[in-house]
């Protein structure tokens, strides 16, 4: 065990979402795969990291007492606080990262159930403050111009990267890219980006996964459960 995977850490879990183009009559979240819930699994994966020291998780609007049910389930021994989700992403990570207790948080969103105890343990173990996972992008991409619907640039796309979750950050830090942000009336769909151009921080990055897929559409769903199901 080294000094890194020791330090106290909360895990934020991004869980505001209804999914409707999941076109399920339930958030996505809710939805069960190999007899769990998605979100499960993201609690699930973080119960022997002896690091976690309490997991944040958002509430769906309406959804309280069926969040409540499932932490309760597989929080095991660990506490938790639930926090309603804000009006955008970016406003249900600030929630999440203010009520966390710790300076070194975990973010993870429980779209994603395609995770493990040893997904996690990667970035806890890294010297390093403010870490990711990015994964290549294995196809050809293009810039369109969007009032003519036409091909404009090519990309190259050995410089883009597929930018996914967990996260490992500095608390303050976050928080600092969360606070400079709303000031200059920014908005980011995640928090690497956010955190490197808001406070100049370096984030470091490590190799994705192409299975670490987000759960957005019905073909999603049946994915994650073919993935999950065989432990591909």
């Amino acid at each position: 065990m080294t000094k890194a995977d020791t330090v106290e850490t909360s895990l934020l879990l991004l869980n505001g979402g209804v999914g409707q183009r999941s076109q399920l009559d339930h958030p996505k979240q809710f939805f069960e795969v190999r007899g769990h819930p998605i979100m499960a699994y993201a609690i699930i994966a973080a119960q022997e990291l002896s690091a976690i020291k309490e997991i944040i998780v958002n509430t769906p609007k309406g959804y309280e007492t069926r969040t409540k049910e499932i932490m309760d389930h597989y929080c095991s021994h660990l506490p938790y606080t639930m926090v309603s989700g804000g009006l955008n992403r970016q406003g249900s990570m600030l929630k999440l990262a203010e009520a966390a207790q710790y300076d070194q948080v975990l973010v993870h969103e429980t779209a994603r159930p395609v995770i493990t105890e040893a997904t996690y343990n990667d970035l806890l173990v890294r010297e390093e403050k403010n870490i990711g996972y990015f994964a290549d992008i294995p196809f050809s991409m293009c810039r369109l111009d969007p009032n003519s619907k036409s091909l404009s640039k090519g990309v190259c796309r050995n410089q883009v990267f597929n930018i996914q979750l967990p996260q490992k950050f500095d608390r303050k830090t976050l928080l600092k890219a969360h606070k400079v942000a709303k000031k200059n009336k920014k908005i980011f769909t995640e928090d690497a980006v956010m955190v490197h151009e808001m406070t100049g921080s370096v984030v470091h990055a490590l190799p994705g996964d192409h299975r670490n897929i987000k759960v957005t559409t019905p073909k999603d769903l049946a994915l994650v459960t073919q993935l999950i199901g065989s432990g591909a």
